[in-house]
């Protein structure tokens, strides 16, 4: 083999490893959009309510099984950081509904470091929250736009580091109400002691328009199917009659 070919081997394996390894790549194939479709408007069959918290994990996880290699799920234990591990990136699931443009993604509570007791050092508190980014790479986001009888869901993979998700120390300043200092504020994060000292970030949704991964509108006025009336439809089925049997 000449150098040559040799040459151009090396580039396409590294090619490959380059998009195996890109966690956007991975994700933003039609078969992951089928499969994205197919959960949220499957999940509607049986819920009127909007996919949010914890159910979202479980959703995420069913849409890229196929694709990724899945271990580390928090069941929907709530502990902050990682929720789950999708090949060796680790996820921080959030969900959140859309108001005028605006995102308002909840985070750790950070009574440990803060308090109306004890308002805390700004760099105390951002050291802390970096020792909690610690456990994860990237936040997988579901926001939403509810119509009256429509749901417009979008999917964003976004990196812990991104700009509106870094805070610094000297990003952080006094937050004030009637009684003094009630919390802390940057340009896209908030504090309130009130609130059990949790953190949360609020900004425009075209700062993160680069990492959506995809979308979806719902249909959400049909009448909602039971489980009990799933179970009638799907019980002639021998696999299902032998996973329920005790």
């Amino acid at each position: 083999m000449d150098e040559k070919a040799i040459i151009k081997i090396q580039s396409i394996f590294r090619m490959y490893l380059a998009k195996k390894n890109n966690i956007f790549y991975t994700l933003r194939n039609t078969k992951v959009k089928e499969n994205f479709e197919k959960e949220l408007k499957g999940y509607h069959i049986t819920n009127s309510t909007a996919l949010k918290e914890a159910s979202w994990e479980i959703v995420n996880c069913n849409i890229v099984e196929e694709y990724v290699n899945i271990t580390d799920a928090s069941n929907g234990n709530h502990l902050s950081g990682k929720d789950n591990k999708f090949n060796n990136w680790n996820i921080s699931n959030k969900t959140c509904k859309i108001k005028k443009g605006m995102v308002s993604l909840s985070s750790y509570r950070l009574t440990g470091v803060c308090s109306i007791k004890d308002h805390g050092i700004t760099k105390t508190i951002t050291a802390e929250i970096k020792r909690r980014d610690a456990s994860f790479d990237y936040y997988s986001i579901l926001l939403r736009e509810e119509y009256q009888n429509y749901i417009e869901y979008r999917w964003y993979i976004v990196p812990k580091d991104y700009f509106i998700f870094k805070i610094n120390p000297s990003d952080l300043t006094p937050k004030h109400g009637k009684k003094g200092v009630v919390g802390w504020k940057s340009d896209y994060a908030s504090i309130t002691f009130s609130m059990s000292s949790q953190l949360w970030f609020n900004f425009k949704i075209d700062l993160i328009n680069k990492y959506l991964i995809h979308k979806v509108v719902v249909y959400n006025g049909a009448k909602k199917i039971k489980y009990s009336e799933i179970y009638d439809h799907l019980s002639s089925s021998k696999s299902l009659l032998l996973h329920n049997s005790i």
